[in-house]
């Protein structure tokens, strides 16, 4: 899939700021830290469309971008942070759960995990979530760059049936994409 459109469209902060037109959602979920604005600007191919910090845990609302004026990739806030207030956190918590639960248009979620740590408690947490409530998910380890070749053959083994993917060198662009335009093509979400 070639990228030939990318543009930020909106932040909502409640289900009654969703878009309404029905096309297809690509969320993006994962711990703070983990590169999901990175990872996404790599996909789009724009170095800042997606607002990256050095600062983990600046994502608060669902940020809507428009690609190729077909889908959406939807930047979730991150979770397992807590430089912010319990009462702010449940409220991202509220906004993301009924978003993941009863969004119609929402395709796939790929959920992102830093391939340095695996799969850390709030990873597991929010697994058993996307599991109990028969959510389809798309497991996408990060970072892969910051691994030995052996560290990363380990990784790979573990999870043969995940994404493996570097925001800094480009690895797992082309398969990503791929696996998006195939979703998109067969019309189905993802399992």
């Amino acid at each position: 899939m070639l990228i030939k459109k990318a543009e930020f469209i909106k932040s909502v902060s409640s289900a009654a700021g969703l878009p309404d037109d029905g096309k297809p959602e690509f969320a993006f979920i994962g711990r703070s830290n983990v590169g999901k604005s990175s990872l996404m600007n790599m996909l789009l191919g724009r170095k800042n469309l997606v607002k990256t910090s050095k600062k983990p845990g600046k994502t608060i609302l669902l940020n809507y971008f428009n690609v190729n004026d077909l889908f959406y990739f939807v930047d979730l806030p991150g979770y397992g942070f807590a430089s912010r207030s319990k009462s702010e956190q449940d409220l991202w918590r509220i906004l993301i759960e009924k978003y993941l639960k009863t969004r119609k248009s929402l395709v796939d979620i790929f959920l992102l995990i830093d391939s340095r740590h695996g799969i850390l408690p709030n990873d597991e947490q929010m697994i058993e979530f996307l599991e109990h409530y028969q959510i389809g998910y798309t497991p996408v380890f990060t970072k892969t760059d910051k691994l030995t070749k052996t560290e990363l053959s380990v990784v790979k083994q573990k999870y043969p049936d995940s994404f493996f993917a570097s925001a800094v060198s480009g690895v797992g662009k082309k398969q990503l994409l791929d696996y998006v335009d195939k979703i998109l093509r067969n019309g189905e979400k993802a399992e």
